[in-house]
C-alpha cells in the first residue's frame, strides 16, 4: 500500500487539523479524484488504504459531523497556490434538492484562465436569491484575508442586483460589472421613469453599445452597456466604472463561475450525488471539492504548457476542451500508477500541484 503521506504534510504546512484529520482529509481528496463522485459510500470504496467498506464510510461520516476547517486558511492556500495577486471576482449560486432539503450554495470564485477558481463559499438555509447583507458578507471575508487593493472588479449576473447592494459596492469603491435586468426602471432624455430596454431597442447583434449618458439604475449612478446576443437576447451591463469603454468584455467573465460549478457538478466530481443535507457538512465536502478541483486545475495548466490542448471553438469563443478534464485525467492516471507500482516519484510529482512550487510530471 502506498504512504500517502507527503500529501498529508502539504495539507498540514496549510490548514490547522489534527494529524487524523488530516490524514482523513488526504485520502478522501484522492477517493474523490478517483471515484468522481461525492457520494459519500461510493468514494469510501475508493479510499486507497485496507479496511471495510463500512468502516471508511464510518470514518467519513465522522469526519464530517466532527472536523472543523478554518476556511480563510484553506482560501489563503488556495491563493498561494495559483500565485494570485490583483484578481477579479465572481459570484453566483448553484442549488439543488434532495429529499425535502433544499441545498442551496453561494461561491465568490476568482476569474482565472477560463474557468473561476473557488475561495469563499456560505450555504444559504434557504430557497431562491441571496440578500445584499449575504453578499457583503462574502466579499467582506475576501477584502479581510487578501485586502481590498487585491480585489480590481466583482462579475455577476442579474439576479445580483438591488440598491442596498450596488450603493454598497459603490460607496466602499468597489468596481462592478453586473448584467441588470430588461425592466430596470431609468429616467429617458425627457426625464420619464421608462423600462431600461426601451432606450436599447436599435442595439443590433453586431455590436457592443455604450449608451451615451450616465443612468441611475438601483439607486446608483452606472454606465450602460448593451448587445444582442443569438441565445441570450438583450443583455445589459451596468458599471460603477463610469469612464469605462468596455464593461461587457469584463462581465463576460462571469461565465467562469458556471464552468466551475459544471467542473464540481456532472464533468468532475458530482457534487449533487452526495446525501449529506446538513449545511455545515456539505459546506465540509465543498472544501474537500475544491481542493480536488485545484489540484487537477493546476495540473491541467501546467501539463497544457508542455503539450498544448487542441482547441475546437464553439460559436459562442469557449473552449471545448477543458484543462480541468485534462488535469484530471493526468492525475487519475498518475494516482494509478502510485496505487499499481507504489511509485512515490510519481507521487512527489503530483503532491508538488499543491504547494506554489510545482514540479515537472515525467509521463504522460
Amino acid at each position: 500500500m502506498p504512504n500517502f503521506n507527503r500529501l498529508s504534510e502539504t495539507l498540514t504546512q496549510n490548514l490547522s487539523m489534527n494529524k487524523a484529520r488530516i490524514n482523513c482529509l488526504s485520502l478522501m481528496i484522492i477517493a474523490l479524484i478517483t471515484a468522481q463522485s461525492s457520494n459519500l459510500k461510493k468514494t469510501a470504496r475508493h479510499l486507497p488504504k485496507g479496511g471495510k467498506t463500512d468502516s471508511h464510510y464510518r470514518r467519513l461520516q465522522r469526519f464530517f459531523a466532527e472536523a472543523r476547517i478554518d476556511y480563510d486558511q484553506l482560501a489563503l492556500m488556495i491563493y498561494r497556490l495559483f500565485g494570485l495577486g490583483e484578481v477579479t471576482l465572481t459570484i453566483d449560486r448553484t442549488n439543488w434538492k434532495w429529499g425535502k432539503s433544499n441545498l442551496n450554495i453561494f461561491m465568490l470564485g476568482v476569474v482565472y484562465k477560463g474557468i473561476a477558481i473557488p475561495l469563499y463559499w456560505q450555504m444559504l438555509d434557504k430557497r431562491g436569491n441571496t440578500n445584499h447583507l449575504e453578499r457583503c458578507e462574502l466579499i467582506e471575508r475576501f477584502i479581510k484575508q487578501f485586502g481590498k487593493d487585491n480585489l480590481e472588479m466583482i462579475v455577476a449576473d442579474r439576479e445580483f442586483v438591488g440598491e442596498k447592494w450596488f450603493n454598497w459596492l459603490t460607496n466602499n469603491h468597489i468596481p462592478f460589472a453586473i448584467r441588470i435586468k430588461k425592466n430596470s426602471k431609468v429616467k429617458n432624455h425627457h426625464g420619464k421613469l421608462v423600462q431600461i430596454k426601451e432606450l436599447l431597442r436599435h442595439v443590433s447583434h453586431q455590436e457592443t453599445y455604450r449608451h451615451g449618458r450616465i443612468l441611475t439604475v438601483d439607486g446608483c449612478l452606472v454606465r450602460v452597456f448593451a448587445k444582442r446576443d443569438k441565445d441570450y437576447g438583450l443583455v445589459i451591463v451596468a458599471t460603477n466604472q463610469l469612464e469605462t469603454v468596455d464593461a461587457m468584455t469584463s462581465y463576460a467573465k462571469r461565465w467562469e463561475i458556471e464552468t466551475l460549478f459544471a467542473c464540481l457538478k456532472g464533468r468532475g466530481f458530482n457534487l449533487e450525488d452526495t446525501h449529506l443535507t446538513h449545511l455545515d457538512r456539505v459546506s465540509k465536502l465543498v472544501a474537500v471539492n475544491a481542493l480536488a478541483f485545484c489540484w487537477a486545475y493546476h495540473v491541467g495548466i501546467y501539463k497544457d504548457k508542455d503539450k498544448p490542448l487542441k482547441r475546437k471553438l464553439k460559436s459562442n469563443a469557449r473552449p471545448q476542451a477543458s484543462l480541468f478534464a485534462l488535469g484530471l485525467d493526468v492525475l487519475i492516471e498518475g494516482l494509478h500508477l502510485v496505487f499499481f507500482n507504489n511509485d512515490k516519484t510519481v507521487f512527489r510529482q503530483l503532491v508538488s500541484f499543491l504547494t506554489p512550487k510545482p514540479m515537472k510530471i515525467g509521463w504522460g
